[in-house]
């Protein structure tokens, strides 16, 4: 194996913006393979090819440069001189690599000095496969697929294509800061727009002393997790321990939760200005729970007005969360048991339908300014990058 070639679709749709997006994923994935053995990222015709030196961890740069959000699929294969012979050999050698009882060969030109057709270079290939295996031929449900795609003066034929992250390049759609919770939603959700191009920043409220470090840890891990399809993120870890405390003790038990979430919502605000995040994250979802009904979230997002607010996961059921969940690989750090923050003092019987306005006067013995200058004055910052290779 020496080449890697990876598709985008979306990309491939903005029309005069195409060559920036098209840029900003041949950088990520430069990033994204720093350290994996290549020797060139060049772009050409809806795909960006890398030629790989012969010591790269092959299967590892697919799997990475295939959670570069932009990228549809990677083709894991060989590079290939234009010519019949070569083609067929490669596809035999790399087809034959696995057993199959039924195959197909699916060719691509674009540009090629190749005279030779699509539908041509198939059925040679093809017989070449079938002469040398016995197997048959199966268009639609084929066990194992030989790809060749030619391009100018050059091609690549794989036989092992990686599912990618889809969706824009990271970076495109500007900066956004996600709170992040050790649970199962809002990790998604930062996912989720981050796959929209957002270059995502996380912030994560913590209830120490009151709670155990878990929280954190969790945090941490999922945030690594993270870094994969953004190659490298920015978390912010910001006590909420001592504005409890206060809300605690001046405002109505019923209350809290909501009165949690409108400070960590301020906090958010703040440091959002501060590291130029244009939106803030969230990952409610619509009724799932107390603090997340149509009254609580609008009485949540009037404690920042003007703050634009994204909530990716508000019409998803909790199983589509989980399954997305799963698919990112989240979701076995976020089932585990942690201590959050938002249950600390938490009331028997939490409101779920507030208004703004009973919400603002249950804030009147608060310092609302206070209580933020003092959670974000004990910030602590970390940075979450992709692992060395080696």
């Amino acid at each position: 194996m020496d080449a890697l070639v990876a598709h985008y679709h979306e990309i491939g749709l903005k029309g005069r913006n195409r060559e920036f997006f098209e840029d900003t994923l041949v950088r990520n994935l430069k990033r994204a393979l720093r350290g994996c053995s290549y020797k060139r990222v060049r772009k050409g015709f809806g795909r960006v090819m890398v030629d790989l030196e012969p010591d790269a961890p092959h299967e590892l740069a697919a799997r990475r440069a295939a959670d570069v959000f932009g990228v549809a699929y990677v083709g894991l294969g060989r590079r290939v001189e234009p010519d019949m012979d070569a083609i067929g050999n490669a596809a035999l050698e790399l087809i034959t690599q696995e057993p199959f009882g039924s195959f197909r060969v699916r060719a691509r030109r674009a540009h090629s000095s190749m005279p030779d057709r699509s539908a041509q270079i198939q059925i040679v290939v093809g017989q070449k496969i079938k002469d040398a295996t016995g197997a048959r031929v199966d268009l639609k449900n084929a066990d194992a697929t030989a790809w060749v795609e030619l391009f100018a003066g050059a091609g690549i034929v794989y036989a092992r294509r990686y599912e990618g992250a889809g969706g824009l390049p990271a970076g495109v759609s500007g900066k956004m800061l996600a709170l992040m919770s050790g649970g199962i939603d809002s990790p998604v959700a930062a996912w989720r727009m981050g796959r929209r191009g957002a270059d995502v920043e996380l912030v994560h409220f913590h209830g120490q002393p009151f709670t155990d470090p878990s929280s954190v840890r969790q945090a941490a891990e999922i945030a690594q997790v993270l870094a994969r399809y953004q190659l490298g993120v920015t978390m912010h870890l910001i006590p909420l321990a001592d504005a409890q405390q206060e809300i605690v003790t001046h405002a109505p038990p019923s209350l809290r939760i909501v009165l949690y979430r409108r400070t960590m919502m301020r906090i958010s605000a703040e440091l959002g200005k501060e590291i130029g995040a244009q939106a803030l994250i969230t990952g409610d979802s619509l009724g799932q729970v107390a603090s997340q009904t149509i009254e609580n979230i609008r009485t949540v997002d009037s404690s920042v007005p003007g703050v634009e607010v994204f909530r990716p996961l508000i019409g998803m059921d909790k199983q589509e969360i989980m399954d997305l969940a799963k698919r990112i690989g989240t979701y076995d750090i976020s089932t585990r048991a942690y201590q959050d923050c938002c249950v600390l003092f938490e009331p028997r019987s939490p409101a779920t339908k507030s208004y703004p306005d009973i919400a603002e006067r249950a804030e009147t013995e608060l310092d609302i300014g206070a209580l933020v200058g003092k959670a974000l004055a004990a910030r602590e910052v970390r940075e979450f990058e992709l692992p060395d290779p080696r």
